[in-house]
Protein backbone atom coordinates (compact mmCIF):
# COMPACT_ATOMS: atom_id res chain seq x y z
CA UNK A 1 0.00 0.00 0.00
CA UNK A 2 1.10 3.27 -1.03
CA UNK A 3 1.75 6.24 1.35
CA UNK A 4 -0.79 8.65 1.79
CA UNK A 5 -1.96 11.91 3.25
CA UNK A 6 -5.61 11.32 3.64
CA UNK A 7 -8.73 12.75 1.39
CA UNK A 8 -8.06 15.72 -0.80
CA UNK A 9 -4.32 16.44 0.38
CA UNK A 10 -1.46 16.02 -2.15
CA UNK A 11 2.30 15.99 -1.52
CA UNK A 12 2.35 19.24 -3.06
CA UNK A 13 0.42 20.37 0.22
CA UNK A 14 3.33 18.80 2.47
CA UNK A 15 6.40 20.65 3.40
CA UNK A 16 9.25 20.58 5.48
CA UNK A 17 9.45 22.97 8.21
CA UNK A 18 11.37 25.91 7.33
CA UNK A 19 13.70 27.65 10.01
CA UNK A 20 15.59 30.56 9.18
CA UNK A 21 18.66 31.73 11.64
CA UNK A 22 19.62 35.71 11.22
CA UNK A 23 21.95 37.68 12.54
CA UNK A 24 22.00 41.44 13.40
CA UNK A 25 24.74 43.58 13.00
CA UNK A 26 28.25 42.73 14.11
CA UNK A 27 27.49 40.65 17.01
CA UNK A 28 25.23 38.89 15.54
CA UNK A 29 26.92 38.44 11.97
CA UNK A 30 29.69 36.99 14.38
CA UNK A 31 27.27 34.11 15.88
CA UNK A 32 26.19 33.37 12.42
CA UNK A 33 29.97 32.71 11.94
CA UNK A 34 30.58 30.76 14.33
CA UNK A 35 27.27 28.56 13.85
CA UNK A 36 28.48 27.61 10.56
CA UNK A 37 31.51 26.99 11.69
CA UNK A 38 30.56 24.28 13.71
CA UNK A 39 27.69 23.35 11.05
CA UNK A 40 24.12 23.17 10.99
CA UNK A 41 21.76 21.21 9.22
CA UNK A 42 17.80 21.46 8.66
CA UNK A 43 18.40 25.68 8.58
CA UNK A 44 19.55 28.55 6.88
CA UNK A 45 21.45 31.74 7.47
CA UNK A 46 20.86 35.24 7.03
CA UNK A 47 23.44 37.76 7.95
CA UNK A 48 21.83 41.23 8.10
CA UNK A 49 23.90 44.41 8.39
CA UNK A 50 24.77 48.56 7.45
CA UNK A 51 28.12 48.09 7.26
CA UNK A 52 29.69 46.60 4.31
CA UNK A 53 32.96 45.51 5.09
CA UNK A 54 31.72 43.52 7.95
CA UNK A 55 28.80 41.64 6.30
CA UNK A 56 31.46 40.56 3.60
CA UNK A 57 33.38 38.95 5.94
CA UNK A 58 30.54 37.23 7.31
CA UNK A 59 30.21 32.66 6.35
CA UNK A 60 26.57 32.84 5.65
CA UNK A 61 24.01 31.14 3.26
CA UNK A 62 22.27 34.49 2.97
CA UNK A 63 24.02 38.63 3.23
CA UNK A 64 21.33 41.46 3.05
CA UNK A 65 22.98 45.01 3.16
CA UNK A 66 20.11 47.48 4.42
CA UNK A 67 20.20 51.44 4.11
CA UNK A 68 22.97 51.54 2.00
CA UNK A 69 21.06 54.75 0.22
CA UNK A 70 20.93 56.27 4.32
CA UNK A 71 24.64 54.97 5.17
CA UNK A 72 26.57 54.12 1.96
CA UNK A 73 27.27 51.03 3.84
CA UNK A 74 28.96 52.69 6.37
CA UNK A 75 27.60 51.21 9.38
CA UNK A 76 24.90 52.93 12.05
CA UNK A 77 27.35 54.63 13.80
CA UNK A 78 25.74 53.13 17.18
CA UNK A 79 22.42 55.45 16.46
CA UNK A 80 19.94 52.90 16.93
CA UNK A 81 17.39 55.08 15.50
CA UNK A 82 19.62 54.52 11.97
CA UNK A 83 19.52 51.34 12.05
CA UNK A 84 15.55 51.05 12.57
CA UNK A 85 15.10 53.22 9.65
CA UNK A 86 17.31 51.50 7.21
CA UNK A 87 15.40 48.34 8.50
CA UNK A 88 12.06 49.77 7.78
CA UNK A 89 13.15 50.57 4.61
CA UNK A 90 13.98 47.22 3.64
CA UNK A 91 10.87 46.00 4.67
CA UNK A 92 9.63 44.98 1.26
CA UNK A 93 13.14 43.08 1.22
CA UNK A 94 12.29 41.28 4.49
CA UNK A 95 8.70 40.41 3.91
CA UNK A 96 9.94 37.90 0.90
CA UNK A 97 12.72 36.50 3.30
CA UNK A 98 10.48 35.70 5.63
CA UNK A 99 7.60 34.09 3.41
CA UNK A 100 6.98 30.66 4.33
CA UNK A 101 9.31 30.75 7.41
CA UNK A 102 7.85 28.83 9.91
CA UNK A 103 10.67 29.13 12.56
CA UNK A 104 12.83 32.26 13.30
CA UNK A 105 15.88 32.81 15.49
CA UNK A 106 16.90 36.41 15.76
CA UNK A 107 20.47 37.03 17.31
CA UNK A 108 21.48 40.60 18.12
CA UNK A 109 24.05 42.50 20.45
CA UNK A 110 22.41 44.99 22.19
CA UNK A 111 23.49 48.89 22.81
CA UNK A 112 24.94 49.18 19.14
CA UNK A 113 22.86 51.02 15.88
CA UNK A 114 22.52 48.14 13.68
CA UNK A 115 21.41 45.08 16.42
CA UNK A 116 19.41 47.50 18.52
CA UNK A 117 17.66 49.14 15.95
CA UNK A 118 16.55 47.05 13.40
CA UNK A 119 16.48 43.60 15.31
CA UNK A 120 12.82 44.72 16.44
CA UNK A 121 11.83 45.07 13.24
CA UNK A 122 12.99 42.30 11.84
CA UNK A 123 11.05 40.58 14.29
CA UNK A 124 8.09 42.01 13.97
CA UNK A 125 8.21 41.22 10.39
CA UNK A 126 9.22 37.77 10.71
CA UNK A 127 5.88 37.70 13.16
CA UNK A 128 3.41 39.23 10.73
CA UNK A 129 4.12 36.88 8.05
CA UNK A 130 3.27 33.80 10.47
CA UNK A 131 6.97 32.89 11.83
CA UNK A 132 7.60 31.89 15.55
CA UNK A 133 10.28 34.03 16.90
CA UNK A 134 12.92 32.97 18.70
CA UNK A 135 15.42 36.18 19.98
CA UNK A 136 18.78 35.96 21.63
CA UNK A 137 20.34 39.28 22.55
CA UNK A 138 23.15 39.72 24.26
CA UNK A 139 24.05 42.65 26.75
CA UNK A 140 27.08 45.07 26.10
CA UNK A 141 29.90 45.24 28.89
CA UNK A 142 29.80 47.91 31.72
CA UNK A 143 32.92 49.82 29.98
CA UNK A 144 30.53 50.63 27.27
CA UNK A 145 28.96 53.25 29.16
CA UNK A 146 25.59 54.17 30.78
CA UNK A 147 24.64 55.64 26.98
CA UNK A 148 24.88 52.29 25.46
CA UNK A 149 23.42 50.20 28.52
CA UNK A 150 20.11 52.43 28.37
CA UNK A 151 20.28 51.85 24.78
CA UNK A 152 20.49 47.92 24.90
CA UNK A 153 17.01 48.08 27.96
CA UNK A 154 15.20 49.56 25.50
CA UNK A 155 16.28 48.35 22.42
CA UNK A 156 15.29 44.90 24.43
CA UNK A 157 11.87 46.05 25.33
CA UNK A 158 11.19 46.77 21.71
CA UNK A 159 12.16 43.26 20.82
CA UNK A 160 10.25 41.71 23.43
CA UNK A 161 7.07 42.31 22.38
CA UNK A 162 7.45 41.04 18.81
CA UNK A 163 9.34 37.92 20.10
CA UNK A 164 7.80 34.86 21.08
CA UNK A 165 10.87 34.11 23.47
CA UNK A 166 13.53 35.97 24.66
CA UNK A 167 16.76 34.94 25.67
CA UNK A 168 18.83 36.97 27.65
CA UNK A 169 23.16 36.75 27.80
CA UNK A 170 24.88 39.44 29.59
CA UNK A 171 28.98 40.03 28.31
CA UNK A 172 30.18 40.98 31.90
CA UNK A 173 29.21 37.60 33.35
CA UNK A 174 32.47 37.08 30.84
CA UNK A 175 34.66 39.01 32.52
CA UNK A 176 34.34 37.78 35.68
CA UNK A 177 34.56 33.81 34.22
CA UNK A 178 37.03 33.68 31.08
CA UNK A 179 38.43 37.22 31.64
CA UNK A 180 41.98 35.68 31.51
CA UNK A 181 41.83 34.22 28.29
CA UNK A 182 42.36 35.81 25.24
CA UNK A 183 39.78 38.36 23.94
CA UNK A 184 38.56 36.69 20.90
CA UNK A 185 38.48 33.12 22.53
CA UNK A 186 36.34 34.87 25.60
CA UNK A 187 33.46 36.40 23.26
CA UNK A 188 33.72 33.24 21.28
CA UNK A 189 32.59 31.47 24.43
CA UNK A 190 29.29 33.27 24.46
CA UNK A 191 29.19 32.76 20.63
CA UNK A 192 29.83 29.18 21.44
CA UNK A 193 26.53 28.91 23.56
CA UNK A 194 24.61 30.96 21.38
CA UNK A 195 25.19 28.29 18.35
CA UNK A 196 24.99 25.50 20.96
CA UNK A 197 21.40 26.05 21.63
CA UNK A 198 20.19 26.82 18.17
CA UNK A 199 21.48 23.80 17.16
CA UNK A 200 19.79 21.88 19.62
CA UNK A 201 16.68 22.95 18.92
CA UNK A 202 17.10 22.83 15.23
CA UNK A 203 18.13 18.57 15.77
CA UNK A 204 15.57 18.57 18.50
CA UNK A 205 12.71 19.15 15.72
CA UNK A 206 14.57 17.58 12.57
CA UNK A 207 16.06 14.41 13.43
CA UNK A 208 14.20 11.27 14.01
CA UNK A 209 14.05 10.04 17.62
CA UNK A 210 12.50 7.39 19.96
CA UNK A 211 9.67 9.86 20.84
CA UNK A 212 9.51 12.42 18.47
CA UNK A 213 8.92 16.30 19.42
CA UNK A 214 7.47 18.44 16.36
CA UNK A 215 7.31 22.00 15.54
CA UNK A 216 3.50 22.19 16.68
CA UNK A 217 4.87 21.20 19.59
CA UNK A 218 7.36 24.15 19.94
CA UNK A 219 4.61 26.27 18.96
CA UNK A 220 1.97 25.15 22.03
CA UNK A 221 4.49 25.66 24.63
CA UNK A 222 5.40 28.93 23.67
CA UNK A 223 2.06 30.26 23.27
CA UNK A 224 0.96 28.48 26.45
CA UNK A 225 1.78 31.97 28.20
CA UNK A 226 3.74 34.04 29.57
CA UNK A 227 7.66 34.64 29.14
CA UNK A 228 9.87 31.42 27.68
CA UNK A 229 13.47 30.93 27.49
CA UNK A 230 15.43 27.99 26.35
CA UNK A 231 18.09 25.89 28.82
CA UNK A 232 20.82 23.69 27.38
CA UNK A 233 23.58 21.22 29.36
CA UNK A 234 25.47 18.12 28.36
CA UNK A 235 27.26 16.21 30.92
CA UNK A 236 28.06 11.97 31.06
CA UNK A 237 25.76 11.88 34.35
CA UNK A 238 21.86 12.24 34.34
CA UNK A 239 22.13 14.92 37.20
CA UNK A 240 24.91 16.39 35.84
CA UNK A 241 23.01 17.24 32.58
CA UNK A 242 20.40 18.53 34.69
CA UNK A 243 22.11 21.03 37.04
CA UNK A 244 24.20 22.39 34.01
CA UNK A 245 21.47 23.03 32.35
CA UNK A 246 19.36 24.86 34.89
CA UNK A 247 22.14 26.40 36.86
CA UNK A 248 24.27 26.98 33.79
CA UNK A 249 26.52 30.65 34.93
CA UNK A 250 26.02 32.11 31.24
CA UNK A 251 22.19 31.90 31.11
CA UNK A 252 20.13 34.58 33.92
CA UNK A 253 17.12 31.89 34.01
CA UNK A 254 15.01 30.92 36.66
CA UNK A 255 12.35 27.94 35.81
CA UNK A 256 11.14 27.37 39.32
CA UNK A 257 7.25 27.24 38.76
CA UNK A 258 7.39 27.52 34.83
CA UNK A 259 4.06 26.10 33.52
CA UNK A 260 4.82 24.79 30.41
CA UNK A 261 7.89 22.90 28.84
CA UNK A 262 9.39 21.19 26.02
CA UNK A 263 12.36 18.99 26.49
CA UNK A 264 14.42 16.90 24.39
CA UNK A 265 16.95 14.38 25.63
CA UNK A 266 19.62 12.80 23.54
CA UNK A 267 22.38 10.38 24.23
CA UNK A 268 24.13 7.11 22.99
CA UNK A 269 23.54 3.42 23.96
CA UNK A 270 23.79 3.94 27.32
CA UNK A 271 21.38 6.12 27.52
CA UNK A 272 18.82 3.88 29.70
CA UNK A 273 15.04 4.50 30.08
CA UNK A 274 15.90 4.80 33.95
CA UNK A 275 18.48 7.77 32.84
CA UNK A 276 16.51 9.34 30.82
CA UNK A 277 13.48 9.33 33.25
CA UNK A 278 15.97 10.87 35.81
CA UNK A 279 17.00 13.87 33.62
CA UNK A 280 13.63 14.32 32.33
CA UNK A 281 12.08 14.21 36.25
CA UNK A 282 14.87 16.59 37.32
CA UNK A 283 13.95 19.49 34.43
CA UNK A 284 9.99 18.96 35.59
CA UNK A 285 9.89 18.51 39.05
CA UNK A 286 11.63 22.62 39.36
CA UNK A 287 8.51 23.57 37.27
CA UNK A 288 4.66 24.05 38.67
CA UNK A 289 2.66 20.94 39.07
CA UNK A 290 0.49 21.45 36.10
CA UNK A 291 2.92 22.23 33.82
CA UNK A 292 2.34 21.25 30.04
CA UNK A 293 5.26 18.95 29.46
CA UNK A 294 6.25 17.56 25.90
CA UNK A 295 9.54 15.63 25.46
CA UNK A 296 10.89 13.80 22.68
CA UNK A 297 14.05 10.87 23.47
CA UNK A 298 17.04 10.48 20.65
CA UNK A 299 19.54 7.52 20.87
CA UNK A 300 22.48 7.50 18.58
CA UNK A 301 25.90 6.12 18.36
CA UNK A 302 27.51 9.26 17.67
CA UNK A 303 26.75 10.67 20.92
CA UNK A 304 28.87 7.65 23.02
CA UNK A 305 28.57 8.39 26.67
CA UNK A 306 27.68 11.87 26.63
CA UNK A 307 23.39 13.39 27.73
CA UNK A 308 22.60 16.27 25.59
CA UNK A 309 19.28 18.23 26.86
CA UNK A 310 17.87 21.25 25.91
CA UNK A 311 14.85 22.31 26.94
CA UNK A 312 12.00 25.42 26.21
CA UNK A 313 10.78 26.69 29.63
CA UNK A 314 7.79 28.85 29.50
CA UNK A 315 5.74 30.98 32.01
CA UNK A 316 8.96 32.46 33.92
CA UNK A 317 9.43 35.84 34.65
CA UNK A 318 9.77 38.93 32.78
CA UNK A 319 12.66 41.07 31.58
CA UNK A 320 14.34 42.61 34.54
CA UNK A 321 13.98 46.31 34.66
CA UNK A 322 17.66 46.63 35.43
CA UNK A 323 20.69 44.86 33.76
CA UNK A 324 21.72 41.74 35.27
CA UNK A 325 24.07 41.76 38.83
CA UNK A 326 27.43 40.90 39.12
CA UNK A 327 28.25 37.29 39.66
CA UNK A 328 31.59 35.78 41.80
CA UNK A 329 34.14 34.67 40.00
CA UNK A 330 33.31 30.93 38.81
CA UNK A 331 35.29 28.01 39.83
CA UNK A 332 33.99 25.95 37.17
CA UNK A 333 36.37 28.10 34.91
CA UNK A 334 38.13 24.77 33.09
CA UNK A 335 34.83 23.53 32.48
CA UNK A 336 32.97 26.00 31.01
CA UNK A 337 36.29 26.62 28.83
CA UNK A 338 35.90 22.96 27.79
CA UNK A 339 32.73 23.23 26.94
CA UNK A 340 32.17 26.83 25.27
CA UNK A 341 35.07 27.82 24.35
CA UNK A 342 35.75 25.66 21.07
Amino acid sequence: MGSGYGSGVSEDDIREIRILVVGCGGGGCNSINRLNEIGLDGAETLAINTDSISLKNTKSLHRLLIGAETTKGFGAGGRPEVGESCAMNATGMLDQVFREVDLCFIIAGMGGGTGTGAAPVVAETAKRNGSLVISIATLPFKFEGGLRRNSAMKGLRRLREHSDTLLLLDNNRLVEMVGNIPFNQALGVMDQLISELIRGLVDALNKPSLINIDFNDLRTIIKHGGVSTIIYGENADPEGVVRDAIQNPLLDVDIAGGTGALVHVSGGYNLTLKRAYRVLQGITENLDGDANIKYGVRVSEDREDVIRLIAVITGIGDIPKQPFQDIEPSDDLAEIIRKYGR
